[in-house]
């Protein structure tokens, strides 16, 4: 029986499936920040390294793969080399000329930054515990970037492997606490300086970052990560997205279509 696949019901029971990886980055973020205000999501792109043969792993799976590295004996490197990360400059930048000519919500801006960031070791004055704080300052006046004290922790790592593309990716889910600055006569325990190219595309930052350290001045560290701008809305929008006693909804929400965008930006990036 032949049929118009246009006209098609979506399956027998009329819906799609809800997506696998977008539900288990849905599921970590709402279990793991409920009640936080600021929030970092964000994807990295880099390699998963065996670290027994300090290669790319290599997985006998075709598709794009969620792993968990601890078992694996995996790390994951956000890092690339300078030729990738100048082909990256020169399509985000193609892809900035192509959309001047769209309408303004469609269009992506650009920023170039020189930061440097100091880290420091402080005791927090409201809980008494010490605190790892990042400092970032303006490379050109050595200010204080706007909300540029935070004490940043680690939630959550959700490692995807890809082994049809150049590049594996993590989705990071961070805490970020602003503080008060550090006493100037606090000495930082780690510098590093960033030149670092934002491209911003509604509710998506795009960053392509060379990172300078210290101990390796000509060797920079080339990341590209890819941001949810607004977390404030990512957890209304998470909240919206659960029934009264807190499970997900199962039906497609703005909340799994914020999460897909991001994987979109960041699939179609590493292609």
């Amino acid at each position: 029986m032949e049929s118009d696949a246009a006209q098609c019901a979506r399956s027998i029971f009329g819906i799609d499936p809800m997506d696998d990886l977008v539900s288990m980055i849905g599921d970590c973020i709402w279990n793991s920040c409920r009640g936080l205000t600021d929030i970092e999501v964000e994807a990295k792109v880099g390699l998963l390294i065996d670290r027994r043969t300090n290669e790319r792993i290599r997985l006998p799976v075709f598709t794009e793969t969620v792993v968990d590295t601890k078992q694996l004996g995996v790390r994951f490197e956000s890092d690339m080399s300078m030729d990738q990360h100048r082909r990256f400059n020169k399509l985000l930048n193609e892809v900035v000329a192509y959309s001047a000519k769209q309408a303004p919500e469609e269009r992506v801006s650009y920023r170039h930054q020189k930061e440097i960031d100091s880290f420091y070791d402080e005791r927090d004055p409201q809980t008494g515990q010490m605190a790892h704080l990042r400092v970032t300052r303006d490379a050109n006046t050595n200010q204080i970037q706007p909300n540029g004290v935070i004490a940043k922790k680690r939630i959550a790592d959700i490692n995807v492997y890809c082994p049809q593309r150049p590049f594996d990716y993590r989705i990071s889910i961070n805490a970020e606490t602003p503080m008060p600055a550090p006493q100037d006569s606090a000495e930082a325990s780690f510098v590093r300086e960033k030149d670092r190219l934002s491209y911003t595309h509604q509710n998506i930052n795009v960053d392509l970052t060379q990172v300078i350290l210290p101990n390796k001045p000509k060797e920079p560290v080339h990341e590209l990560e890819v941001e949810i701008r607004d977390s404030a809305q990512l957890m209304k929008l998470a909240s919206d997205s659960r029934d009264s006693n807190g499970a997900p909804l199962q039906e497609w929400t703005p909340f799994d279509d914020t999460i897909l965008i991001l994987l979109n930006n960041v699939r179609l990036l590493i292609r």
